[in-house]
């Protein structure tokens, strides 16, 4: 009779290993399904040529920020970017005042060339207003960064049409941010849209309705990008009011 229990609990002990097997399984294979799924950026536009960038694990870009005043809107605080790009030392473009934090900062001849910050490599190209005279106070910079396995670039406010060699250090873009007013006429935005040739084109301040290529729009200011997501013909992306 003793003997027959220890059977029985023999039994209920081997079921009960078995099911924790199962179970332990089952939980692997939903952590391979959810590490295959695709990762996300997320983008923010806070007026003008500010955005929070935002990568899947955190790691965040924030892109000339500007004083209150200059843009007709006031940024969000707090804002705690890792990273924060300036292109030009205009008041519109450069206020790091606005992080509360210590993050990284490219500006300037500090930005030129590839610099790392936070595990992002982020290239700098210098483009100048008159590029017969590269002065400091005619200069932009371009930036570009991978991050989620899509390649970005902010253009900032160039001139005119980028060199080869600018092009060449660019790379392939997917997502771009373009200039809608100022310094970038309408034919040259069109030269520089033709050159990078990306695959979604996100337009900086208000464009008056100006598109290129096919349209997207989302509501709000926010929206979640991913590679596979990426259009395969040129889409500008609007956000909304």
């Amino acid at each position: 009779m003793v003997k027959g229990e220890g059977r029985g609990k023999s039994d209920c002990l081997s079921l009960a290993f078995t099911l924790l097997g199962m179970i332990l399984l089952a939980g692997c294979g939903g952590r391979e399904l959810q590490q295959g799924t695709a990762r996300e950026v997320r983008v923010d536009w806070l007026g003008n040529q500010a955005f929070l960038i935002t990568s899947s694990i955190g790691t965040s870009i924030l892109t000339n920020p500007y004083a209150s005043g200059t843009s007709g809107r006031t940024l969000p605080s707090p804002l705690k970017p890792d990273i924060i790009l300036i292109s030009n030392e205009r008041a519109d473009a450069n206020n790091i005042d606005a992080a509360d934090n210590q993050p990284t900062v490219f500006r300037s001849s500090m930005g030129i060339g590839i610099n790392n910050a936070n595990g992002l490599g982020i290239r700098g190209v210098a483009t100048f207003r008159d590029p017969e005279k590269e002065s400091a106070d005619g200069m932009n910079l371009v930036y570009s960064w991978s991050m989620d396995g899509m390649r970005f670039c902010f253009l900032g406010s160039p001139a005119g049409p980028l060199s080869s060699a600018q092009l060449s250090q660019l790379g392939t873009v997917d997502v771009l941010f373009v200039p809608v007013a100022g310094s970038l006429s309408p034919s040259a935005r069109e030269a520089v849209l033709s050159q990078i040739r990306p695959r979604l084109v996100i337009p900086m301040g208000r464009g008056a309705g100006w598109t290129y290529g096919s349209v997207r729009s989302v509501d709000g200011h926010s929206v979640l990008l991913s590679r596979p997501a990426l259009p395969l013909q040129t889409t500008t992306l609007l956000f909304g009011s």
